[in-house]
């Protein structure tokens, strides 16, 4: 059966179950995309390259099954980000779990999110302008398929936690017998300042396998928001040295009037990334150290819509003498939500 049917079925029979069911069913979902332009890159096949695409567009369908029990269902489809494929855009289940909440905790079952960096791109608050850094280098993935248990360890909400067992596929199917163990802690004093502490392991095949540490600091209030994060990701490799790769984040959000925000970022790649030419949308090379800047204006120019004008720029450092030309790309991005 076609895709496309196949989404087509889903829908109905979520309707259909909804119906039966007797309980409202709530159906939402968000779209981005941008205008963009490649005024300069270190890669000379794609420089100059400019139009349209949808980066991210979602499809939502939550119901509340009990009072403890709900279910979200959420498909998730965007335009090739490699500049080579010209495939449409097709769906692709996002989130598939069944939560328990039970007191200040909730067990979750199915394809949900990770702890890797759920709270961080909350609090970055701009997924419709770039991913987080560890999301953007591929040091893991948004989702997984296993069990997961989230909450609080106190009833003032200071203490939090989410510790996840699963495949370690993301989205896609089990290909090992090795499993991936992620946990988060955060501890929030006050309503304006958090830190997130992290770590995972990933039993991979053969002497593969890969072990993450990061750390982030949060700060908001009325004036806007403010981050710092620090990641350490090593891989094995086998028959050689284990890559060692670190990270460095720092961005901030400022409130310049009621509905308008001007935001900026940088990343720091202290370590060539060998997944770098992978990376959807903005390829970095490979093969040189990097940084990432990205900086614009959001305006909210109606309740779920906002225009957001932004600049992303990664200029590299030194290859065996020769620098790779700095990427530039220009994009208008737009986001809205239903």
């Amino acid at each position: 059966m076609h895709l496309k049917r196949v989404f087509g079925v889903f829908i109905c029979l979520l309707f259909a179950s909804s119906v039966f069911a007797g309980e409202s069913p709530k159906f939402s979902g968000y779209m981005f995309g941008d205008y963009y332009w490649v005024a300069g890159n270190h890669n000379p096949d794609i420089e100059g390259r400019n139009g349209f695409w949808f980066r991210r567009i979602y499809f939502t369908f939550d119901q509340k099954l009990a009072d403890h029990l709900s279910v979200r269902l959420r498909f998730e489809m965007a335009s090739p980000g490699n500049f080579t494929s010209a495939s449409k855009i097709e769906p692709f289940v996002k989130d598939a779990y069944l939560k328990y909440t039970f007191g200040r905790h909730r067990l979750v079952v199915g394809l949900s999110p990770t702890p890797t960096w759920e709270v961080i791109e909350k609090h970055w608050g701009y997924r419709s302008v770039e991913k987080t850094p560890l999301d953007l280098q591929k040091f893991g993935s948004s989702r997984d398929l296993g069990i997961a248990l989230l909450g609080s360890l106190d009833k003032n909400g200071k203490i939090r936690y989410h510790v996840m067992i699963a495949n370690g596929s993301g989205t896609k199917g089990e290909t090992n017998e090795g499993k991936k163990f992620l946990a988060s802690l955060g501890f929030y004093p006050t309503k304006s300042v958090f830190i997130e502490i992290y770590g995972d392991y990933d039993d991979r095949p053969g002497e593969t396998d890969r072990y993450t540490l990061q750390g982030f600091i949060g700060l908001k209030g009325s004036w806007g928001r403010f981050g710092v994060h620090y990641a350490h990701q090593t891989r094995q490799v086998e028959g050689g040295d284990d890559l060692e790769l670190d990270l460095a984040s720092v961005f901030g959000v400022l409130k310049i009037a009621e509905k308008t925000f001007v935001f900026a970022r940088y990343d720091r790649m202290f370590d060539p990334n060998p997944d770098g030419a992978k990376i959807s949308y903005i390829p970095f090379d490979p093969a040189a150290k990097s940084n990432f800047l990205v900086a614009g204006f959001d305006f909210h120019v109606a309740e779920r819509v906002q225009v957001m004008p932004n600049i992303e720029v990664v200029f590299y450092d030194n290859v065996d003498g020769d620098k790779p030309d700095t990427d530039v790309i220009p994009r208008l991005t737009v986001f809205y939500k239903f």
